[in-house]
């Protein structure tokens, strides 16, 4: 048993060096893609082009988690299913893991940072209530435009018997 509890604590700190290096990761790819936007911008305004309309909606997607706060006084008592739909339907239906991340540690709704990322994607997932939009980006599945339903003039059972 000292060996499995030995392999145990290893496996435990060895999770936790990956998901602090993942979260490494994620700030740097962030940085790395905000530079080059940055740069892309900036190359297509010097040549006299236009941004590239993807280009100006993935710039306008990314500003707009940071540009709305959230009170985060209104999470407290909430479940942690229930302040992701909360910060969703706060961000017109959308959120990015890393924000949430903080947030849901600010309300004190996630108690060790350690496990923060694990935590949140367990929630994400079990809870059946987001969707992936992108890489760290999620939206709540009812903000999905629904297809009407049709309505039939004939109901199908007389129209089987005319035929």
């Amino acid at each position: 048993m000292i060996n499995n509890d030995q392999t145990y604590m290893q496996l435990v700190a060895w999770r936790d060096k990956l998901d602090e290096r993942q979260t490494q990761l994620h700030a740097e790819l962030e940085d790395v893609s905000r530079k080059l936007e940055s740069v892309s911008t900036a190359l297509a305004l010097l040549d006299g082009n236009p941004m590239p309309v993807a280009h100006s909606v993935a710039v306008g997607e990314q500003s707009l988690p940071s540009s709305i706060p959230i009170d985060i006084q209104s999470l407290h008592g909430l479940t942690q299913v229930e302040a992701l739909t909360k910060i969703a339907q706060h961000n017109g239906g959308r959120f990015e893991t890393i924000i949430a991340k903080k947030i849901l540690l600010q309300a004190g709704l996630i108690k060790n940072p350690k496990n923060a990322n694990n935590i949140l994607f367990s929630v994400i997932q079990r809870s059946g209530r987001f969707e992936r939009v992108d890489h760290g980006v999620y939206r709540l599945t009812g903000n999905k435009p629904e297809k009407p339903e049709s309505k039939l003039l004939v109901p199908p059972a007389e129209s089987s018997e005319t035929e």
